[in-house]
């Protein structure tokens, strides 16, 4: 066997070599089973999209005139400078 790794080419076949032909059928391994779809739904239906204990911790920070504080800020403002980068959009013309 050959390995040609100039992709623009056509590869040729070598005449020794079986031609292997995949067959579109599916077989028993293709399967899939989504069984326990409907428990999961039914799980789902039951749950509060609102969860009052995180609803209560927002309203402390909320409330809270030192949130997020000045070393938070500072960290973030760090972060974000760290991963700036220089395009055409913010270079002047």
């Amino acid at each position: 066997m050959v390995i040609e790794f100039n992709t623009n080419r056509i590869p040729q076949v070598d005449s020794s070599q079986s031609a292997v032909r995949r067959s579109d059928a599916p077989t028993a391994s293709d399967a899939v089973s989504f069984s326990g779809i409907d428990s999961l739904k039914g799980q789902l239906s039951t749950m509060s999209s609102v969860r009052p204990e995180n609803v209560a911790a927002a309203k402390d920070l909320v409330a809270d005139g030192n949130y997020p504080s000045d070393n938070d800020l500072s960290r973030v403002a760090g972060l974000l400078a760290a991963h700036l980068t220089t395009g055409p959009a913010s270079q002047a013309d």
